[in-house]
């Protein structure tokens, strides 16, 4: 029966999202619809079925299973399935700040959990069928980004649809029952709409627009407040046409005084010493795995000399000699695959790469891609959270990287067909 009903709602999914898609993006194939959607549905199943026969459940099916009684709940107690998201009981008794970070993590929890128990309502319980729509309203993501490049870069269609969607590695983590397809959804709702607000000043763009920075709010506030200044810097290119590249230079600079010079201010509002502290929440955790991370003091020496460490264990590491497990050796050879891109643009660049990286959407992926991975390097020593963590700003870098080279002078168009 569950096979029939994964079946039976996968053909309607696939059929609803080719007729968006021929709406919004004409020019894509229903084969390549298809490819896409399909092969999104597959990871997100591949990573329960590998994360429950492999690692014995981990977070998404913990998910999964905490949504059974929020379903019932949903059924039997309407009211105090919606209740739960009051912030009532984490204010009580707290200061704002404190009542407030209590309630972003249980709003969290229950976001996701409460998302699968509306799914459980069709799919009666069945994991692989709660991914199957997990995954329809987290591949909206990458096709708002494939929206908005091929405004500025339609030649390179072809390529763009490979890496949003076909390449393996940051696919499968933004496949599976977990928050970052949410995030990078959330992030692209923002960016997509924001840039429509500003030739069409729609109240429904703006609400859109915010929904998409509290979405990042939810689930993993961190990345917006490194989100904010590669955002401001992008919007104000739309209001200083000229030297986009100075506009994030500037900002960049002014974002890295206000975050060190923070410490001079108030112990509360220490955001090197805040970020310190979050490095020292990880090392009480435990894994089979451990990179080494010295630890980080709320100064900018500190900093400027853990940077080398942060960027080996994002860019570099793990080493395909000392990977231990499947999703490490991934890893390693999603690293390789990586270097290999970054080798292809420095021999074989588009001959006018300089006015393509001057475009604001490509900067905006540099600046918050760099920024985005050197954080957690930072502070994440476990290399299984970091591939994870790291699958949103590598897409990024990725998507600038192929736009950037000229893929057709390895002859590889018979790909693209």
């Amino acid at each position: 029966m569950a096979v029939l009903l994964f079946a039976i709602y996968f053909i309607l999914l696939l059929l609803i999202t080719n007729r968006i898609i021929k709406k919004k993006l004409p020019g894509i194939g229903f084969g390549k619809i298809t490819a896409a959607f399909s092969f999104k549905v597959f990871l997100g199943c591949l990573y329960g079925y590998i994360f429950l026969h492999t690692y014995g459940g981990d977070d998404t099916w913990w998910f999964f299973k905490d949504s059974l009684p929020e379903y019932q709940k949903m059924i039997h107690q309407p009211l105090q399935f919606i209740n739960d998201f009051s912030p009532a009981s984490d204010f009580s008794g707290n200061s704002f700040f404190q009542g407030l970070k209590i309630y972003l993590y249980d709003v969290e929890y229950w976001t996701l959990r409460k998302l699968l128990a509306v799914f459980n309502i069709f799919s009666r319980g069945n994991y692989y069928i709660d991914a199957l729509f997990f995954d329809f309203l987290v591949f909206w993501g990458p096709f708002l980004l494939l929206k908005m490049l091929l405004k500025y870069f339609p030649a390179k269609k072809n390529i763009l649809i490979i890496i949003l969607f076909f390449f393996p590695t940051t696919s499968f983590w933004l496949s599976g029952i977990r928050g970052e397809g949410l995030i990078f959804l959330f992030i692209m709702i923002t960016i997509y709409y924001s840039a429509k607000c500003f030739t069409n000043h729609k109240i429904s763009y703006i609400i859109l627009s915010l929904t998409g920075v509290a979405g990042m709010i939810v689930f993993r506030g961190v990345f917006l407040l490194v989100f904010i200044p590669a955002f401001l810097s992008w919007l104000l290119t739309f209001r200083y046409k000229r030297k986009y590249f100075s506009v994030f230079a500037i900002v960049y600079t002014l974002s890295a005084i206000i975050f060190f010079g923070s410490s001079l201010i108030s112990k509360k509002s220490n955001l090197p010493a805040a970020m310190a502290s979050r490095q020292q929440e990880f090392f009480q955790l435990r894994g089979n795995t451990v990179f080494k991370l010295d630890s980080l003091q709320p100064s900018f020496l500190s900093f400027l000399k853990i940077t080398p460490q942060a960027f080996s264990n994002t860019f570099l590491r793990p080493f395909v000699w000392e990977a231990k497990g499947i999703l490490q050796i991934v890893s390693a050879l999603d690293i390789v695959v990586f270097w290999v891109f970054i080798f292809f643009l420095f021999f074989s660049p588009e001959k006018n790469w300089k006015v393509y990286l001057t475009n604001p959407i490509l900067l905006l992926f540099l600046f918050y891609g760099l920024s985005l991975i050197l954080l957690i390097g930072y502070i994440v020593p476990f290399p299984g959270a970091i591939v994870r963590y790291k699958a949103i700003p590598e897409l990024l870098l990725l998507t600038l990287i192929v736009i950037i080279s000229n893929y057709k002078s390895l002859k590889l168009k018979f790909l693209l067909i």
